[in-house]
């Protein structure tokens, strides 16, 4: 059983990150870093709440750290969870720099403990589908994918993931997942193009990103926009054979939201209605979307750490996506393709 601390009590810590290490037998929760004790003891009332992390960690000697705080923060906090010997699991981004990005993962070589990043959208269900009609050869040779993130969120919030500040903007909350699916699927492309903008009126900081990623036999274009109403397209993946269009997202963060318990027959399982359909020429088959796995990311963390099995998000193998991340960020202030 791993003692394990949560570093933050956000939105987050709190949908994301709590459901599962109060579900699974491999976890048991020893602290809260948090500056509102009492917004932690609303929820746990009897878990000790630690107002810094120095403090935390001496006391508590936790052997897994889960930093869910503002992205800013997350590389000198992981730095400091890895130098008291713990494992850690950072939300995404890990960090915000290729730079601070290898450093961790060297100190982690360094520490012999483990570092892991919170790619939870591997194992949405959609995603699981599309890997699988891939692995089966549906669609022949892939030539182009659409993969985005869109909603429709005219107005900015008062929250530090819309405020003005390193790490803010749509682009660094939702790029990672989807550059973190194409190198997933393709690895790395040999170019890149993007366009990162602020269109919401009084906006502080990016909303909206489209990022064109060029391979040697195929293109793949990722986004996301605020002002997408209806149900949104998710993938239109397109290839020789034949193609997948999907719409609607995956239905685990809903029902994290709304307490659906993880043993729940239901839990990451979509409605036949959001089912993704395989097209040809003039007719279609209906793909049932696999079931969402969260748990699985929780269930296989515990396993690389106590059982060195392999991790279900190694930092190691993130660093390119920070990379990408950087040079998006490169090509729309300089407005061009940049060649990787």
């Amino acid at each position: 059983m791993l003692k394990t601390l949560l570093v933050g009590f956000g939105f987050s810590g709190q949908t994301f990150h709590l459901p599962f290490i109060s579900h699974l037998p491999q976890y048991t929760l020893c602290g809260v870093v948090s500056s509102r004790p009492q917004a932690v003891h609303n929820v746990l009332p009897e878990m000790p709440v630690y107002t810094t992390l120095e403090d935390a960690l001496a006391q508590a000697q936790p052997q897994l750290c889960i930093i869910t705080t503002p992205n800013h923060l997350h590389f000198a906090q992981a730095e400091q969870c890895l130098a008291a010997n713990s494992h850690v699991l950072v939300e995404k981004p890990f960090t915000l720099s290729v730079a601070h990005a290898k450093a961790l993962c060297e100190q982690a070589e360094q520490q012999q403990k483990t570092l892991h990043v919170y790619h939870n959208r591997r194992y949405d269900g959609d995603f699981l589908t599309l890997k699988k009609l891939i692995a089966d050869h549906r669609f022949g040779q892939i030539k182009r994918m659409v993969s985005r993130f869109d909603r429709f969120r005219p107005v900015p919030k008062d929250r530090w993931r819309e405020n003005a500040g390193p790490g803010a903007g749509i682009f660094w909350d939702l790029g990672p997942h989807l550059l973190d699916q194409c190198v997933q699927l393709f690895g790395m492309p040999y170019a890149l193009q993007a366009t990162i903008k602020t269109l919401r009126e009084r906006g502080q900081s990016d909303d909206f990103f489209d990022i064109t990623l060029f391979y040697e036999d195929h293109m793949v274009e990722v986004g996301s926009s605020p002002f997408q109403g209806d149900t949104t397209l998710r993938f239109d993946v397109q290839g020789t054979a034949g193609s997948y269009r999907k719409y609607g997202l995956d239905p685990q963060e809903n029902q994290l939201k709304s307490g659906i318990p993880l043993d729940a027959e239901s839990f990451g399982v979509e409605s036949k209605e959001s089912f993704g359909k395989f097209c040809f020429e003039t007719d279609f088959d209906l793909v049932e979307t696999e079931k969402g796995n969260y748990v699985g990311f929780y269930t296989q963390l515990a396993n690389a750490i106590l059982a060195q099995q392999m991790s279900p998000a190694a930092a190691v193998g993130v660093v390119p996506v920070i990379k990408l991340i950087e040079l998006a960020i490169r090509s729309n202030a300089e407005g061009r393709r940049i060649e990787l």
